[in-house]
This record gives structure tokens, sequence and C-alpha cells, in this order.
């Protein structure tokens, strides 16, 4: 599947990502309420995400993966499979992208579960589609507007509206959120930068 084609049923990814979840809680020897203590994210929710009767943001699937130490695509794939250390192909797979129903975006991993320093990734947005970032560690970004309007915003700060062809880098601790505010699909290319290899 490309970026450009219609994404699977919500549900099979869904029941892929509560399967997931579910596995690295075992691997953690968490129960739900440790979890829930540590993510700020209540154990009933994480309960109705480990059994596929919910779906979640993007915001707190980032604060999972943050919790465990993993990129978004090591949490949504597990570990890579590449034919060297150094490159890795990407190639076209309904499992390079999670779909979140409630937030109107696709997001597309551009690492094939790299663990990269720099950490691209496609999100596609419906009109009015938002995802807020609650970023625990300190990132550089970039995002760049493929297509459509968005309006970036930081808490205490203007909006900023960016339209196709314009983007913004930042220093990212703490929270913001990007929004679609066209009237057609959107699409972002979203930079995160880590301070080190990891």
């Amino acid at each position: 599947m490309t970026p450009s084609e219609k994404p699977p049923s919500p549900t099979a990814h869904t029941t892929v990502l509560a399967a997931r979840l579910k596995q690295l809680r075992a691997e953690h020897g968490l129960s739900l309420s440790q979890l829930a203590r540590a993510t700020d994210i209540s154990s009933s929710f994480l309960s109705l995400i480990e059994q596929a009767q919910s779906d979640i943001t993007i915001g707190r699937l980032v604060r999972l993966a943050e919790f465990y130490d993993l990129d978004l695509a090591d949490l949504l794939n597990g570990p890579p499979t590449a034919p060297s250390d150094h490159v890795r192909i990407l190639r076209a797979a309904a499992d390079h992208m999670l779909h979140s129903a409630t937030e109107g975006v696709d997001v597309y991993d551009l690492t094939c579960g790299a663990r990269w320093t720099i950490v691209p990734a496609l999100s596609s947005f419906r009109p009015g589609g938002s995802i807020e970032i609650d970023d625990e560690h300190e990132h550089e970004r970039m995002i760049y507007v493929l297509e459509g309007t968005f309006e970036l915003v930081f808490p205490d700060e203007t909006p900023t509206r960016l339209r196709t062809g314009e983007g913004a880098t930042f220093h990212s601790v703490g929270r913001y959120r990007i929004t679609n505010v066209g009237r057609g699909e959107g699409r972002v290319l979203g930079v995160r930068v880590h301070p080190e290899p990891h």
C-alpha cells in the first residue's frame, strides 16, 4: 500500500496494534495500573486498546512508544528486518501505516522500523484532521507541507499557518498541535531528530 491508496480497515490496524501493546506490557512485566501511572493514560482505556475495542490517538501512541523507548515504527511493526545494518528498504505495505479515525489522520512510517537518529514520517490528514503531540523528551522537529493548508499551534503562542511548500523547524519539548484547516486532504512530511543515536 502506498500513501495515495485508501487505508485498510481500521479494525485490522486496531487488532494488530492491540496484540503488540499487550505483548510489550507483558514483556516488561507491567500491570495495566502500573502502565497507566507511568504514561498518564487510564488503565480502563489501556484495557480497551489491548482488547481492540477502541481507537487510540497518535499523541497517546507516541506517549506509549516513548515509555517503552521505541520509535513509533518499532511500536507498530516490531523489530525491523533489513538486508543490512546500514540500508533499509521501504516497501509498499499496510504495516507501515497507523490509521487514527478519531483524529482523521494516517501516519506512514518511512524508516522501515529502523532505529535512526532521524525519524521521518508522512502524514495524511482529512479536512479538520489534527494531531496533538506532547513530547516528554527533547527533539528537534521539522515539518514540511506537501499539500494543503495547516495550522501549527504551540501553547501560549499565536497559531502559524503553513501552506503547500512551506515548513517549520522547532525545538520540541512539551505540547504542540498540527491541524488541517484546508477544505481537502492534506499531507505533511515530518522529521524528528533525536539528540543522539538510540
